[in-house]
């Protein structure tokens, strides 16, 4: 079953080797993706993340554009095996002569610093999807969470109040303008509903489960996917065991995200649900440890019944639908 996964942190652990002396190379590594496993599971397309933690003594915009740095690299040594993609044409190239499709995406809209330009120059390095927040406050919004403060991290209270300041309203004008995926994973409750009332175009929770089932800040309320399902957006599958399992010692198994991905298609319809692993951001106990183990997840989801329209919708074709819009 073909792969399109809408997060991962890969790009953030090459530079954190950088920084220790340690080059990772994305064709076979210990991390959770490289191009082996990638071919293992199937990929079409993986959306590489420039992660940017705010609690960090670095630039910002420095720390992202060392990722890009990193991923233009890995683009070279390995062009007859994946290739960056900036339009659904090339897209479609890469499927048609095998090559496996990487996007550019970015958690933590703070490394735009508050400017426009910035927004802009990373979208001509062919950014296509951005998170507003991380966990920190920043100059476009807040976030559910903030390390550090006893009073807003898990189990918090989701944030009703602070949502999309004035500049991230501006933000996400020029997103939908330049062809930018609003991408609300992280966002604040009040930030969510900003979003859906001053935006026209779909929008993504890249990596986000259902609240109902797993009461995490970080998951989404059933309006928030009816909200995304309405405006033909994606809620991407999150693998990482905290969003699936409230228990006090949770587990990641693809029993668990397949009874996610039957509550929110029950919710929200089959066609919002897409994958996102959060691989190499997520640790702990996991059943499914790696990309190349994706097979697991369709035969669970297989064994509860789902049909087989209804997984290669959540597995590729929904993430297609809303990438072609996207990337046209």
């Amino acid at each position: 079953m073909k792969v399109i996964d809408l997060h991962c942190d890969t790009l953030s652990e090459l530079r954190h080797g950088l920084y220790r002396g340690e080059k990772i190379d994305l064709g076979s590594n210990h991390l959770q993706v490289d191009l082996e496993k990638l071919k293992k599971g199937d990929y079409l397309l993986q959306c590489f993340a420039l992660f940017i933690n705010l609690g960090d003594p670095y630039n910002p915009l420095v720390t992202a554009l060392e990722q890009v740095d990193l991923f233009r690299q890995a683009m070279r040594q390995y062009p007859q095996e994946i290739r960056q993609v900036t339009t659904w044409e090339e897209f479609l190239e890469n499927r048609k002569e095998g090559r496996i499709s990487a996007l550019l995406t970015v958690e933590e809209g703070g490394c735009c610093l508050g400017n426009l330009s910035v927004l802009r120059v990373l979208y001509s390095l062919g950014v296509r999807i951005m998170t507003l927040t991380w966990n920190y406050e920043n100059d476009l919004a807040w976030p559910n969470e903030v390390p550090g403060n006893a009073a807003n991290v898990y189990p918090c209270a989701a944030n009703t109040t602070n949502g999309l300041k004035e500049k991230g309203l501006e933000f996400i004008s020029e997103m939908e303008r330049l062809g930018m995926l609003i991408d609300v994973s992280h966002l604040s409750d009040a930030g969510f509903w900003d979003v859906y009332h001053h935006t026209r175009k779909p929008f993504i929770a890249s990596h986000s489960n259902a609240r109902a089932l797993c009461g995490h800040v970080r998951n989404l309320t059933d309006e928030m996917i009816r909200a995304i399902a309405d405006r033909g957006g994606l809620t991407g599958l999150n693998y990482c065991a905290s969003f699936l399992d409230p228990s006090d010692h949770p587990r990641s198994t693809v029993q668990r995200m397949a009874e996610h991905a039957a509550y929110i298609r029950n919710v929200g319809g089959i066609d919002c649900l897409g994958l996102g692993s959060d691989f190499d951001g997520i640790e702990g106990d996991l059943e499914m440890p790696d990309a190349s183990y994706l097979p697991m997840l369709e035969a669970e989801l297989r064994r509860q019944h789902f049909t087989e329209d209804e997984i290669e919708k959540i597995f590729f074709r929904n993430a297609m639908r809303v990438l072609k819009e996207v990337l046209a």
